[in-house]
């Protein structure tokens, strides 16, 4: 049976990464609270967990809200994905088996079809899937800890700025290139 922290936790994680609460807006800890059973506890127990992952901003004694990412914000987080990107590459060429190349295509085809759909939730869950998985793929734990926070922060400023299914394809054109680089064990990227 899962705590009152945890339940609060997926509750507002899921109302974040769906836009049920946008960035900039107030987490309604009232209703969280009463969701889980009542105490405000296990809900600023969830939302000093989210703050942690980049996606809730707390002002203490007041309220917490959803984190907004301006452009600087979005800039250094790319650069952050870019090189932890490239390492997590590296290691999966050296670790990674055909088989596990095969269940990254299948991740690859999951994310397009969602594009492809304009389904963005989808496409931005398996562009994730995709990218942990290669983290994954070459085993280093502490790389892949941080590749699954930055990733979710990589969410939020995904979907809040969403502009349409041409732009969503070209984010994700590099995925066959990806895999091709790793199944030909090709170390420049």
């Amino acid at each position: 049976k899962k705590s009152s922290s945890e339940l609060a936790y997926e509750q507002i994680r899921e109302m974040i990464l769906h836009l049920d609460v946008k960035p900039g807006e107030k987490i309604p800890e009232e209703k969280i609270a009463k969701f889980v059973g009542g105490s405000r506890t296990p809900v600023r127990e969830a939302l000093r967990r989210l703050s942690a992952e980049g996606l809730v901003r707390i002002y203490p004694r007041r309220f917490a809200e959803v984190a907004y990412y301006d452009e600087k914000a979005v800039q250094e987080l790319g650069t952050v994905r870019l090189a932890q990107d490239i390492l997590a590459c590296k290691l999966a060429i050296r670790y990674g088996s055909p088989e596990q190349f095969k269940h990254l295509a299948m991740l690859a085809e999951r994310c397009q079809h969602g594009a492809e759909l304009g389904n963005i939730y989808d496409r931005i869950v398996f562009d994730s899937a995709f990218h942990l998985y290669i983290a994954e793929i070459g085993g280093n734990q502490l790389l892949l800890e941080n590749q699954r926070k930055v990733y979710l922060m990589v969410h939020l400023v995904q979907i809040s700025k969403y502009t349409g299914v041409e732009d969503s394809l070209r984010q994700i054109s590099l995925h066959q290139e990806i895999l091709t680089a790793l199944q030909k064990r090709d170390i420049h990227l």
